[in-house]
């Protein structure tokens, strides 16, 4: 069957690669119509799924992991699902990645951001491995692996979804509505640049908080008395929670994959922002922090501790609030069959052997596994996201899409087997 499916991507490559471009060239960027749904309903119509679309399901705000994007999206900005019935249907088998881009200037100014390039083995475009490389990959490889073997074996879902700012309103709002599958793959292209070595399997928690701290003008009738100055005690406060996460970075390690040893916590304080002029003394200060953390934690219990270790190390008067993101820690063990057989697929395209059980940041991966009770990896070929505004497109490696299409024709083609 390998040797069948390289010799059909080979003969549609560039059929393969025209279906990138085409939604590339659709518009779908952040906060934006999703005009690219469109392309994608319309294809997996035409492979015979069956397709609905669905927008924010309000059951998704209730959920530990929802993620406010302090917006509202515009009408017409819609998940697209499509579902395939399987010849022994006992299993289902969901596939999903998201269509959504960065913002049209993200990157830099571009006289036409979605004009696809493709030079030296790299397909350019806004969108291109972030993460409609991941949705082209999808569409491409169900149409092989029907092509080779008409149904399935197992159920099939395919969904393409609205996943910035947390995932609430695409990947949680599908757990919501009942888009779960036995086993999950999570298709985006590796921006680590590790390709299809690395094995999404582990996804840290995330909590973002942000700390409020409070000083006091000196009196009016004495120009020398100091008051309390927020930018003081915020900087005492900085020092306490940094002592603490080397505490904790000591403290909790990993003990399994890829990192074993490392630590597999860590609190980061970001920008302070006061309020004040010269020859005033400063009432507030604010700072926003996010913590990445593991395994027993949760966020509530992130959270508590924070707020006892500023109780207990500082006396200053202060407010903590839990921020706009938020991620549960999940994970799939390295040795699970499922990581295993996605591994052996991977391996036979391609002939990787040692892979990396890789660790994000609150992954989409997280979703099937914590609502949808389905074990969930991700997975994605070599890419190159530039920072933000670099003047420079994102982009895929041209012959590792297509591999990523040929690994993934074959998880579907072996997968009840």
């Amino acid at each position: 069957m390998k040797d069948r499916i390289k010799e059909y991507i080979e003969v549609h490559r560039e059929q393969m690669i025209e279906t990138l471009v085409e939604l590339i060239e659709a518009p779908s960027p952040d906060k934006e119509l999703t005009v690219a749904q469109e392309v994608v309903k319309r294809k997996l119509e035409e492979l015979g799924y069956e397709t609905e679309t669905f927008g924010m399901d309000e059951r998704a705000k209730g959920c530990p992991d929802y993620c406010d994007p302090g917006f509202v999206y515009p009408e017409g900005v819609y998940n697209v699902a499509g579902t395939r019935k399987g010849k022994k249907a006992k299993k289902t088998l969901m596939l999903y990645g998201h269509i959504d881009t960065e913002a049209i200037d993200h990157f830099g100014h571009f006289e036409d951001p979605f004009h696809v390039l493709r030079d030296n083995g790299r397909i350019s475009g806004l969108g291109a491995c972030d993460d409609k490389g991941g949705i082209a990959m999808m569409i491409e490889a169900l149409r092989t692996a029907h092509a080779l073997k008409g149904d399935l074996d197992q159920n099939i879902i395919a969904l393409s979804l609205i996943g910035k700012h947390g995932g609430g309103f695409g990947t949680l709002s599908a757990m919501m509505k009942g888009y779960h599958g036995d086993d999950s793959i999570y298709i985006h292209p590796a921006e680590t640049g590790h390709g299809f070595q690395e094995i999404k399997n582990i996804s840290l928690g995330i909590l973002d908080m942000k700390l409020t701290v409070y000083g006091k003008a000196g009196k009016l009738h004495d120009d020398l008395d100091p008051g309390e100055n927020a930018n003081l005690s915020m900087t005492k406060a900085v020092a306490v929670l940094e002592e603490w996460n080397r505490k904790m970075r000591e403290r909790e390690i990993f003990d399994f994959g890829s990192f074993k040893g490392q630590p597999s916590f860590l609190l980061n304080v970001g920008a302070i922002r006061s309020e004040g002029g010269p020859g005033t003394v400063c009432e507030k200060a604010e700072c926003l922090i996010r913590c990445r953390f593991f395994r027993p934690y949760t966020t509530d219990d992130i959270f508590d501790l924070v707020s006892s270790v500023l109780k207990e190390k500082t006396d200053m008067e202060y407010t903590l609030e839990k921020g706009a993101f938020r991620a549960e820690p999940a994970m799939v063990d390295n040795d699970d069959p499922f990581v295993r057989f996605i591994e052996s697929c991977i391996t036979d395209i391609d002939g990787t052997e040692d892979f990396i059980h890789q660790y994000h940041g609150g992954s989409d991966i997280r979703f099937p596994i914590l609502y949808g009770s389905s074990r969930c990896v991700g997975i994605g070929p070599y890419c190159e996201l530039p920072g933000k505004g670099s003047g420079t497109m994102e982009w895929i490696d041209e012959e590792d899409y297509l591999k990523g299409v040929a690994i993934l024709a074959k998880i579907l083609i072996d997968y009840d087997s």
